[in-house]
């Protein structure tokens, strides 16, 4: 259960962007300072006023937002096996929840959160989901609302997102790689931000052809909220946040 304390008229925004959009935005932030970047670990969440991370696949990205910052994270949840091996971390999620509750005021007025990421291509598939709960679930017992957009389905053509939270704005953007770029199969753009803030995207149908797997590709217009719950199995918006 999400809790929300909080005064119902207070909103925060959340708004995708066209990649090239994003990029113009982080482009003045010095990353040493705002970006939550590389080797994605709890040790690298950072606190601060304007915070960004990029290159978001399988890992599991988020943040807890107050009044005056956000506290964000960009997690690799790569076993301690597999970690050593890439000469990484290990995912921790004692440490994960360290991390963020020392980084984290739970008394402030209208705490909220969000979280992006994590993989579970099919319904019965583990991959990461399993964390992706566990950090659910660390919200949920501190009494942190969130919003999610996770569990990313089989969608064919995988784009990395990316997250900027703008404390000026009270603004979380959400893009993509894909936003904006020519389509896969050469024809349009594989997904657009049009003008009135509608989504062009695809969706990809898998079928059994004459040569083996083949995808029937397939156009929609939507809303931001249309296209990501066409990407992530779990898309909920918590009473403190509202799409743009």
């Amino acid at each position: 259960m999400q809790i929300n304390s909080a005064s119902p008229s207070f909103k925060s925004k959340i708004k995708f962007i066209d990649y090239q959009v994003f990029k113009d935005k982080i482009n003045c932030l010095n990353p040493k300072k705002h970006e939550v970047g590389y080797p994605w670990n709890a040790d690298t969440m950072k606190k601060g006023k304007n915070l960004f991370t990029t290159s978001i696949l399988d890992c599991i990205a988020g943040g807890v937002i107050d009044n005056n910052s956000v506290t964000m994270f960009h997690i690799c949840t790569l076993n301690q096996a597999k970690a050593k091996k890439n000469r990484l971390k290990g995912f921790s999620i004692d440490n994960f929840e360290r991390r963020l509750l020392q980084k984290t005021d739970l008394t402030k007025d209208n705490l909220h959160g969000f979280i992006l990421g994590g993989f579970q291509m099919e319904e019965n598939s583990k991959y990461n989901v399993s964390i992706l709960r566990k950090i659910k679930k660390i919200f949920e017992q501190n009494m942190i609302p969130y919003s999610i957009f996770g569990a990313r389905k089989d969608v064919h053509f995988f784009g990395r997102y990316a997250a900027l939270y703008n404390n000026k704005e009270d603004t979380l953007y959400i893009s993509n790689t894909l936003a904006g770029s020519r389509g896969i199969n050469g024809k349009g753009k594989e997904l657009d931000v049009l003008a009135d803030n509608k989504l062009l995207y695809h969706t990809y149908t898998k079928i059994r052809g004459k040569y083996g797997v083949d995808y029937i590709r397939n156009e929609h217009t939507g809303t931001a909220e249309d296209f990501l719950k066409s990407q992530f199995r779990d898309v909920q918006l918590c009473a403190l946040d509202r799409f743009v």
